[in-house]
């Protein structure tokens, strides 16, 4: 099985970016050659080799197969012009700038596969994130904040289903995330991060 890769573009600006700002970035770091990096995102850490232009997954599944998207996340990750830490603020993906009309229809999070696995199994739920690392917060029946990358923390909080409302999940995020992503890479981190909960 193939996938499609990141366009020569995504690889020139990465291969132009400097290595001193590229490993700056929290997760990210030297592969021993010293050509390529590591990246880390949740439990996972990827090999990016901008000479070959690929990407692999080294841990835990070297065999998964990588979107395009997914592989432009890490790219665009690891040159980002802004970035930062945290700023302490929590919003919606409607709170951003453009979000309220683009995450919609096709472009709504992707979050219901965890309402119909964990909408009626709360504690599962706390229990897969904790396996991915996350923190758990006192939002909603259970609430987790992941670190997909160091510095861009997500957090999902379920409310689980009862006799009066079914189950729903939100997405919050730290607001320096509009630093570091467009609104198309804020999808994307959370498509990517639901899928690893759903163990995909």
């Amino acid at each position: 099985m193939t996938c499609a890769k990141p366009g020569p573009m995504h690889w020139e600006d990465l291969r132009s970016h400097p290595r001193d700002e590229i490993l700056a970035r929290q997760g990210v770091t030297p592969a021993q050659d010293g050509l390529r990096y590591q990246v880390t995102f949740l439990n996972a850490v990827y090999l990016v080799d901008p000479v070959l232009e690929r990407i692999v997954e080294v841990k835990p599944d070297p065999q998964r197969v990588l979107s395009e998207e997914f592989q432009i996340m890490l790219i665009r990750y690891m040159v980002a012009r802004l970035g930062g830490p945290p700023e302490g603020a929590e919003i919606s993906e409607k709170d951003l700038p453009g979000g309220v009309t683009f995450f919609q229809g096709p472009h709504a999070l992707h979050v219901q596969p965890i309402v119909n696995r964990y909408g009626k199994a709360a504690d599962a739920f706390a229990a897969r994130g904790l396996e991915l690392g996350a923190e758990m917060i006192n939002y909603g029946d259970k609430g987790l904040r992941f670190h997909p990358f160091p510095e861009i923390p997500v957090s999902y909080i379920l409310w689980a289903a009862d006799e009066e409302f079914p189950a729903s999940v939100s997405v919050l995020f730290d607001r320096s995330i509009q630093r570091w992503f467009d609104l198309d890479m804020v999808f994307m981190i959370v498509f990517a991060v639901t899928e690893r909960i759903m163990g995909r």
